[in-house]
């Protein structure tokens, strides 16, 4: 059984953030499903890749509407961004270096920040997209 489950309480109710959100979830579920079979360190690499390329598509897609429709909180969203990229690089040190627990921290860190994030950070942004005709 999934770690979590995407429902409608997570929707920021823009169909395309919403679309990638469920990707973001995705991954975090391979972590789990991985980890539950006792192979979370052999795959973690390649996860915390895959977190790492789709966040950069994902942040920019967000922040490209955020500027465009001249959100206030754009200054925040990259704040908040650039906090999970570079824990994740630094996830990918700490995986270098073989340390014990890892996956972890990294699935409870993902789990956590992506949950937080969704529903207090991104439901702000909600109005100004629909306002611009993407809903």
């Amino acid at each position: 059984m999934s770690l979590f489950t995407w429902n409608e309480k997570y929707s920021v109710h823009v169909e395309a953030m919403d679309n990638q959100h469920k990707k973001l979830f995705e991954l975090i579920t391979r972590l789990h499903e991985a980890m539950s079979a006792g192979k979370g360190n052999a795959e973690l690499e390649e996860i915390l890749r895959g977190l790492k390329e789709y966040t950069t598509t994902h942040f920019a897609d967000e922040e490209k509407y955020m500027e465009s429709f001249k959100y206030t909180g754009l200054a925040e969203q990259k704040n908040q961004h650039q906090v999970f990229i570079d824990k994740i690089g630094g996830y990918e040190k700490d995986l270098g270096e073989k340390r014990f627990g890892l996956s972890i921290e990294v699935l409870n860190f993902l789990k956590d920040w992506l949950i937080n994030h969704i529903q207090t950070t991104d439901a702000k942004y909600t109005e100004i997209f629909h306002t611009n005709g993407l809903k």
